[in-house]
């Protein structure tokens, strides 16, 4: 038996306070939403939206992924680690995004807690060869190709927010609908997660090892931050009275085809 599948209680030790922790601000937030009172309605909602998809997709996955990963699980590891870092970029929004409350100092812990969690599977598997986990039925190209165009339409639709504000040196308008100084979801798409779906899909298309440990993680990564935008949609749509749906449709459509080439992906590890 090799080391990858051998049983690792520490998984659960990292995620037991963690989705403790997410429980308690999803909950607090849910029912005492006047913890957020300094937002704007626009970010109010979305907060909201994104305390409902923490407590409902992000602590239950974490919770049960985390179990059959420390049992030595290909596919609870591949998921675990991937859940948690859409759970570290999350909580960089909540930690720097949304106005100073009392949960301040657990929205730090729970950053704190999920990067320490990523660095650890990291360190633990720095000698694996992810590439030998998947037999060669893996549809690498359709999948590579699938995040390289993700990758690049979500630039374009970024800059489509972003860039006219930069050109003509004034606040776009999505940023001060929200009370924002910067949107934090555009920092961490251009500098981090958009340019390494485009690199996991290259690499994966070269048949690289590193492209078969980063395209499962970008493919969870797109499907559950879809998730996390439909819900804040949906509360926007509740709250504000918007017609949130035609956008709805379209996340949906594509968590489900992220869903669709992660399950394609995970069919062919290994037993």
């Amino acid at each position: 038996m090799t080391s990858t599948l051998k049983i690792d209680k520490r998984l659960i030790y990292f995620t037991l306070p963690i989705v403790i922790l997410m429980t308690v601000t999803s909950l607090t937030g849910i029912f005492y939403p006047g913890i957020y009172d300094k937002e704007t309605t626009d970010w109010f909602a979305q907060t909201i939206g994104q305390d409902f998809s923490n407590l409902l997709v992000t602590v239950p996955a974490l919770l049960i992924t985390s179990f059959f990963a420390s049992k030595g699980s290909r596919i609870g590891k591949i998921i675990w680690s991937r859940v948690m870092i859409t759970n570290v970029y999350a909580f960089v929004i909540y930690s720097f995004a949304v106005p100073f409350n009392f949960l301040f100092h657990i929205y730090c812990a729970i950053l704190g807690l999920s990067v320490y969690s990523v660095i650890y599977f990291f360190i633990k598997h720095l000698t694996t060869d992810f590439k030998n986990w998947f037999t060669d039925r893996v549809p690498v190209k359709a999948v590579g190709i699938f995040l390289i165009v993700i990758a690049a339409l979500f630039v374009l639709l970024w800059l489509s927010q972003s860039l006219p504000g930069a050109l003509a040196n004034r606040v776009p308008e999505s940023v001060a609908a929200d009370g924002l100084l910067t949107n934090p979801v555009h920092v961490l798409d251009f500098s981090f997660y958009l340019p390494l779906m485009f690199l996991s899909g290259c690499l994966l298309l070269k048949k690289r090892t590193l492209g078969y440990f980063l395209a499962p993680m970008m493919l969870v990564f797109g499907m559950m931050t879809n998730i996390n935008i439909i819900a804040l949609m949906i509360a926007t749509m509740m709250i504000m009275a918007t017609n949130t749906w035609p956008m709805i449709i379209a996340f949906a459509v594509f968590t489900v085809a992220c869903f669709g080439f992660l399950l394609a992906g995970l069919r062919c590890i290994k037993k």
